[in-house]
């Protein structure tokens, strides 16, 4: 019987000091390893490059930049990186925190399964400091390209009041980020993101800038207030035409105990064109707050 090269790894110490222990998490191109670190003691979060990539020269540097990219961001609510190593057979990995708590996209699902959605004061919690965040990363040339609530990680309230709780969310998952000063990854044709999430323009194949994560923040607060994404289709190509063509979804339509004005945020967030979207994530918040309280 074949053993599974993911289990085979458990117990394995990388670096001298990080051990692997069991698999909490597993994608197309990385593992996610429970560890502790032997140094400090202390429980990690250990991500593994996959044999399915190992070869792949370009999703090294991907990783390396997501590395990167989340050390840049030290001190805000981007996802920790304490350190990078590598195994005996030359796979890259990440030590990251290790997380308690939930995905947004989880406690969304759970939400709307119960007939309720995001009260306005409970988004603000969780969006102002993913927003901060995404400032700072802007004006250090990071765009995220993936913004969605399954990259925004809701940490267990039980953590309150402790260091590792902090703003109570992380922002995870850099691997799509676009680094204004280094050459892109993303080959001609492949859109990057999340379908629900992406901007008129990326799905056109132009060329985007921080915008395309001012669209997904409106795109965000338009499924948390309403229990629906702005656009839906289950034809990709009749969901590129309603984001690309179609006009912008009414809020209000939806949820008319909200203030009115929160329609034209919404036209203006969402925009088809960048150059009439807001252009800064913090000023659309702003907005937003203005608008909400």
């Amino acid at each position: 019987m074949a053993v599974n090269p993911t289990n085979a790894r458990v117990g394995q110490v990388l670096g001298g000091r990080y051990q692997l222990g069991d698999v909490i998490g597993k994608g197309g191109q990385s593992t996610v390893y429970r560890g502790r670190d032997l140094t400090q003691g202390d429980e990690i979060a250990i991500k593994v490059m996959s044999d399915e990539v190992a070869k792949d020269a370009d999703y090294r540097e991907r990783m390396l930049r997501e590395a990167f990219a989340m050390a840049s961001l030290a001190g805000t609510s981007a996802l920790r990186v304490m350190d990078q190593v590598w195994t005996e057979d030359h796979r890259l990995c990440l030590i990251v925190e290790l997380l308690h708590g939930e995905e947004f996209e989880d406690h969304l699902l759970a939400l709307f399964a119960g007939g309720q959605v995001v009260a306005v004061p409970r988004l603000v919690e969780i969006l102002e400091p993913i927003v901060s965040t995404l400032e700072v990363a802007h004006d250090r040339g990071i765009i995220h390209r993936d913004l969605k609530p399954g990259n925004i990680f809701l940490l267990d309230p039980a953590l309150r009041g402790t260091p590792a709780y902090g703003s109570g969310v992380r922002l995870l998952d850099f691997g799509f980020a676009k680094f204004e000063r280094m050459r892109s990854f993303t080959a001609a044709g492949m859109i990057a993101g999340s379908k629900s999430y992406i901007a008129p323009e990326a799905w056109k194949g132009l060329k985007v800038d921080n915008r395309i994560d001012v669209y997904a923040l409106g795109a965000i607060v338009f499924r948390c207030l309403t229990g629906q994404p702005p656009f839906f289709a289950d034809d990709l190509g009749e969901l590129l035409r309603q984001v690309t063509m179609a006009p912008r979804p009414s809020l209000l339509a939806l949820r008319p105990d909200l203030p009115q004005q929160l329609d034209d945020w919404m036209a203006q967030i969402l925009a088809i064109e960048p150059i009439d979207r807001f252009f800064r994530v913090k000023g659309a918040w702003n907005a937003f707050r203005g608008i909400v309280g």
